[in-house]
């Protein structure tokens, strides 16, 4: 079965599930059996980085942080640095997950991801976050322009260390789902990947 046989079963399964912002353990064992199983022997150089980014992707995806970071850890590109900080940030290392977002520097997804983001949060109803002055700076942070994945990291660790809010624990989930699925989609183009990996959410 060729790589994007095996990964367009996979995504489709992973994708549809927000996950945690703080995962406990992996989602299911299997899946990580199955992630590891796909082969990037048609792949070399770049293009290879690439492809790895969407296997440390996946595991992130199936909540599997030890796998995701094996993974990334051995990414010199932007988006491995990416998702080096987005499993810092699942594990709470919120300091080394900004360490990790600045080295990605700026990623092509930038765009497309706070246009997503900050619209969702622009659009919705926040009258039901009981936390007053956390509403008010998730209201700050969405009438900015451009994606600041270190703003981002600093509300997700203020809802996770004290907040704790059902209402803004959803939304950040909804926006992590957001940012992973088009950075996930974004290493499978540029592994060579035809077409579109990912439907429209």
């Amino acid at each position: 079965m060729s790589w994007t046989d095996s990964l367009g079963r996979l995504v489709v399964q992973l994708t549809s599930h927000k996950p945690s912002l703080y995962p406990d353990e992996e989602l299911d064992d299997l899946t990580d059996i199955k992630i590891g199983k796909l082969s990037l022997d048609a792949f070399e150089g770049e293009r290879k980085a690439y492809a790895l980014t969407v296997k440390a992707g996946l595991h992130l995806f199936n909540e599997s942080l030890e796998k995701s970071h094996a993974l990334s850890q051995e990414i010199h590109n932007p988006a491995g640095s990416y998702w080096h900080g987005i499993m810092h940030r699942m594990e709470g290392d919120y300091p080394n997950a900004d360490y990790w977002f600045r080295m990605a520097r700026s990623l092509p997804i930038y765009a497309e991801l706070a246009e997503r983001a900050y619209g969702y949060v622009r659009t919705a109803d926040l009258r039901g976050m009981t936390n007053t002055a956390f509403r008010e700076r998730l209201e700050e942070w969405a009438s900015g322009s451009g994606w600041d994945s270190c703003a981002f990291n600093e509300l997700v660790e203020r809802h996770v260390t004290r907040i704790r809010d059902e209402q803004a624990e959803e939304l950040l989930k909804h926006i992590q789902w957001l940012e992973m699925r088009l950075l996930l989609e974004y290493g499978y183009v540029q592994s060579g990947g035809g077409g579109s990996l990912l439907e429209s959410p």
